[in-house]
């Protein structure tokens, strides 16, 4: 029998919002749903209907998952929100469930969506359960036995004065009377009373609710994450006279963000020994240029930093500018490596490296497009550039960035048909095309980086 589902899809494509319906309707759920692709839309669809869940897309152009994580948290409605994209990469994912995402799905592998789903509406549910267990712990001394949770009423000389059977389990007593009438401190030891439970509860009988993620061993498992939450306890007259505190345990859920995280680490290490090799690779063939793509990817990121760009980005520079010659491996060496001018023929031949670059690219599971920014580094703002004569805001800022920083250092340096040019004649050429060829932002930047940062460049 299919589940009924109201669905929030966040996505800027139509197409791609019935691909997601019809997997959900594959994995046995009866969707209705609402696609929006702005914060004004999702603020709307939020108030107009309870949503039992929320899928989105990574890469958008006019609203980002950062955005639409804010809002849901303003909103203060706990429902699941599940990342499904084409291209995220870990460490975005990861930061993203720090901020609030449940999971994410490969738009690739949408299989796992069903699977995802049931198991964060049960997860939702299962919060929904404590918060409602909460509420009752703020109206009455009444402590839950049947929930997982580690659960306890403790009054403001610390002791405890009723714990349910999950918290007593957890330190190998039978009966919560082993542990009623105890001090926190004669419970966990004097330790992690000072250090992880008396200041925040102190906060609590002052009238705050504190929620805190802490690690620390109980007997019966050993080392365990909680999620712990401190709710002051009002009598009739509205007094504070207790703190309820709840623990909910997270290991798994760290052990996955630990396990993703160094997943992610791993694939970081392997992508920049890649990059690396195929960077010496094209300098090997062409030693008259050693050290090139390294000081276009310091002026780059130089330049990206000055703009203030995102970190994302300007890493996507440092790589695409590592690797923005590599299609120069299918030239012959004797061109690369030619004392004179080019002939128009060789000329043709240098110039297919950008399209070669992107091909030898274009397969490699980066987190940010490096194909299509070294596809683009020698486009020009005003359309003479190739290969495909891009114009203006065409040419993605990346490409317009290290096509810039390429010519500076070009020019800087020695070349095998003539001698250094020098940095100031090099300044001066941007300069003097400045809106023309290259971005007028990036060449005001890049002139003031080496001008007012004093920028130095590596000398291979």
């Amino acid at each position: 029998m299919d589940k009924n589902l109201k669905v929030l899809i966040i996505d800027d494509s139509e197409d791609d919002a019935l691909l997601i319906l019809r997997e959900l309707r594959r994995g046995g759920f009866q969707p209705e749903y609402e696609r929006v692709e702005n914060a004004l839309e999702m603020r709307s669809a939020l108030q107009k209907k309870d949503w039992d869940l929320i899928l989105s897309d990574y890469n958008m152009p006019h609203f980002s998952t950062k955005e639409a994580l804010s809002i849901l948290k303003e909103s203060d409605i706990d429902i699941p929100f599940i990342l499904v994209s084409g291209a995220i990469g870990e460490e975005n994912a990861v930061q993203l469930m720090k901020e609030g995402a449940h999971d994410y799905v490969v738009k690739d592998h949408l299989g796992r969506l069903g699977p995802v789903i049931e198991r964060e509406l049960q997860e939702a549910r299962e919060r929904k359960s404590r918060q409602i267990a909460e509420k009752r712990y703020r109206e009455s001394d009444f402590i839950v036995n049947a929930s997982s949770d580690m659960m306890a009423l403790i009054n403001s000389d610390y002791i405890y004065e009723s714990v349910n059977k999950s918290f007593y389990r957890a330190f190998r007593k039978n009966v919560g009377k082993d542990i009623v009438g105890y001090s926190i401190c004669e419970v966990w030891g004097e330790d992690i009373f000072r250090n992880v439970f008396k200041d925040k509860f102190d906060r609590c009988l002052k009238g705050e609710q504190i929620r805190d993620e802490l690690c620390f061993s109980i007997p019966a498992k050993g080392r365990q994450c909680f999620e712990i939450v401190y709710s002051p306890y009002r009598d009739s007259d509205g007094n504070i006279t207790h703190g309820i505190v709840i623990m909910h345990n997270i290991t798994n859920r760290k052990m996955m963000e630990q396990e993703l995280q160094q997943s992610y680490q791993k694939l970081q290490n392997t992508l920049e020994e890649t990059v690396q090799a195929l960077s010496s690779m094209v300098e090997m063939r062409d030693p008259y240029t050693a050290g090139h793509q390294k000081r276009v990817a310091e002026i780059a990121q130089a330049i990206a930093k000055r703009m203030n760009l995102s970190e994302d980005r300007v890493e996507s520079i440092r790589i695409a500018s590592l690797l923005h010659d590599v299609g120069k491996i299918c030239v012959p060496a004797d061109i690369l490596a030619k004392p004179g001018h080019l002939t128009k023929l060789e000329f043709e031949l240098i110039k297919e490296h950008s399209q070669t670059g992107h091909d030898i690219l274009k397969n490699i599971e980066f987190s940010s497009p490096i194909a299509e920014i070294v596809l683009q580094h020698h486009e020009r703002i005003d359309g003479s550039g190739y290969p495909r004569g891009l114009k203006g805001d065409e040419i993605l800022l990346e490409s317009r960035i290290i096509g810039v920083a390429d010519v500076v250092e070009a020019m800087t340096y020695h070349r095998p048909y003539r001698e250094a040019l020098g940095l100031d004649a090099a300044l001066a050429e941007i300069q003097k095309n400045r809106d023309i060829l290259f971005d007028a932002e990036v060449v005001d930047d890049c002139t003031k980086v080496f001008r007012e940062e004093k920028l130095e460049l590596s000398v291979d």
